[in-house]
């Protein structure tokens, strides 16, 4: 899966004289050091400063069973980032009017019926107010690796009724950009992976980026689970094939080189199409020059899904960027750039701190069910947690149920029912857990106990039905 990526102007607490190159490169490494001796990270990281590299070094393993250890070649999946060179594709066309950005749907006819396709223009695809759902329903979820190519995924949502009127709100959705995948490979008569070599790749220099699946590549990554229990587990051979809305392989060195090229130079979009791309492809009277000015000017960038993390963070005013790309989860490169960002800054950064789910089960697993009970709150406040809520145990049980630990995923969630007793889902997550195990009776008892809280709770409706 793909997580957000998103263009933004970063606010003015994230600007400040950059630290000294000796000091930020202490700083990163003691972070990235950190993350890796908890067993979370395993990647590479770069930071460069007008194009330059200041710190740049990798960590762990590229792969556990043969013990290939990352190295700065290493080739690791975006994830999302990879929206940014669709993005780019699509301006590209713009600048030369194959393609205007209030072109509908219908203009290209892929298939869509006429109702949507004469609604949705090309700007709203990549501003995510399409009013397109996503991708991840069960018949794609359960069969990923048969959907090979833009063509095969394009019919999945064609005739789908719109999340809402096109242009009136905005939705993350992946599917936006497969539609603009479809759109390039219709406009031009060539493949995705044919523009990009042609029209990124040969503009860049980058040599290695890779629009493939790991099994057909050579230099990259394994791409790990990391388990609630602490374990990694290989999900490569479960990834999805490489599409305009994610999923290339590109190394650290390669990633900055693109940026670099599409914000510094013109060799791949002019300056107007920098500036529509960071401000979200919506209209305004700002100049690149305008933008550059700006001292908090900067982008925000995240691409992630199973065994997947990435995360690029810069300020264009400096060109200074922070490049994080890990072959483990759970959003471990967002969570390293940001206090990276921090540290640049001459800000107070967090410690490193474990994902709630693997904190909670170490605390359950050390002390038991009812200290982890007493304790909730004081526990993850002192390792310093901030947002704390029921969805915090609940993802840990489900975490469980995914480990087939299903004993100590009922414990869990009853945990949070002791913690969180006003609320329906705790019980409505133990009731499927019951269910799990074979155990109708008592997943019928609690399914009702959350309709008394919640009687609109869709899930436990439909279960209890079901159950009758």
């Amino acid at each position: 899966m793909k997580y957000l990526i998103l263009f933004l102007i970063i606010s003015s607490s994230l600007s400040a004289q950059p630290m000294p190159t000796a000091e930020m490169a202490e700083k990163a490494g003691e972070i990235a050091k950190a993350y890796q001796g908890m067993g979370w990270f395993s990647g590479a990281v770069l930071i460069a400063e007008k194009g330059k590299p200041i710190f740049q070094k990798a960590y762990g393993l590229a792969d556990i069973k043969n013990n290939i250890p990352n190295t700065l070649q290493t080739k690791f999946r975006i994830g999302s980032i990879n929206k940014d060179y669709t993005a780019v594709l699509i301006l590209q066309q713009v600048q030369r009017g194959n393609i205007f950005l209030e072109d509908k749907l219908s203009k290209f006819d892929l298939g869509f019926p006429k109702n949507i396709a004469d609604k949705i223009s090309v700007r709203q695809l990549l501003s995510h107010t399409s009013g397109f759902g996503d991708i991840f329903i069960p018949e794609y979820l359960d069969n990923i690796r048969s959907y090979k190519n833009i063509g095969d995924i394009l019919p999945l949502l064609m005739n789908e009724p719109l999340m809402f009127e096109p242009g009136t709100e905005e939705e993350y959705s992946n599917y936006n950009y497969i539609v603009l995948g479809a759109i390039l490979e219709k406009t031009t008569g060539k493949t995705f992976g044919q523009l990009l070599n042609e029209n990124i790749h040969a503009n860049t220099g980058c040599k290695n980026t890779e629009y493939d699946i790991a099994e057909n590549l050579q230099g990259t990554a394994k791409s790990y689970r990391y388990s609630i229990t602490g374990n990694k587990k290989d999900h490569t051979p479960l990834l999805e094939y490489p599409t305009p809305d994610g999923g290339m392989y590109a190394t650290a060195d390669d990633v900055l080189a693109f940026f670099q090229t599409l914000f510094f130079s013109e060799k791949l979009l002019k300056d107007e199409y920098k500036t529509l791309m960071v401000t979200g492809f919506r209209p305004t009277d700002k100049s690149w020059q305008d933008i550059l000015a700006q001292p908090q000017a900067g982008i925000g960038l995240a691409g992630g899904g199973p065994g997947v993390s990435a995360a690029v963070e810069a300020n264009l005013h400096e060109n200074y960027f922070i490049i994080i790309l890990a072959n483990t989860d759970q959003q471990v490169a967002e969570e390293m750039a940001g206090r990276m960002w921090l540290a640049k800054t001459g800000r107070e950064y967090p410690a490193a701190i474990l994902p709630s789910n693997n904190f909670l089960y170490n605390i359950y697993k050390k002390h038991g069910k009812t200290f982890l009970v007493n304790n909730f709150k004081k526990e993850l406040m002192n390792a310093g947690y901030e947002d704390i809520h029921p969805g915090l145990l609940n993802s840990s049980g489900y975490a469980l149920m995914q480990e087939n630990k299903l004993a100590e995923a009922i414990d869990i969630f009853r945990a949070n029912i002791e913690l969180f007793p006003e609320e329906a889902n705790p019980y409505d997550s133990l009731a499927e857990a019951y269910l799990e195990k074979g155990d109708k009776t008592n997943a019928l008892k609690y399914y009702k106990m959350a309709l008394d809280i919640d009687p609109e709770l869709p899930s436990a409706k439909r279960a209890v039905e079901e159950l009758k």
